[in-house]
């Protein structure tokens, strides 16, 4: 599990789900800036990205694209990194 290594809470939903940056999170108890490694974090994106880009352009253009489609498949990917970050898979910088 993933740790601030300020205060030592563990990352929440949110603070994945307020970020623009997916390299730093900020920590949602103390606001400090937590890392994420490159190389474990950057993986994780692209294969993240490689699986909704093609599902997003597929279905483009259909009815409800935005609500039935673009929406749970952005929720999805951000629930599916914060849950990498949760388990340990995608690294923080200590």
């Amino acid at each position: 599990m993933s740790k601030c290594s300020q205060c030592d809470a563990a990352i929440s939903f949110m603070s994945v789900l307020n970020t623009v940056n997916p390299f730093k999170v900020k920590c949602s108890n103390c606001k400090e800036a937590i890392h994420i490694d490159k190389k474990s974090g950057g993986i994780a994106v692209f294969i993240i990205l490689a699986i909704i880009v093609p599902l997003l352009i597929i279905f483009y253009g259909s009815s409800g694209y935005w609500l039935k489609v673009m929406l749970p498949v952005v929720a999805a990917a951000e629930v599916g990194y914060f849950l990498l970050i949760k388990k340990g898979i995608v690294k923080t910088k200590q």
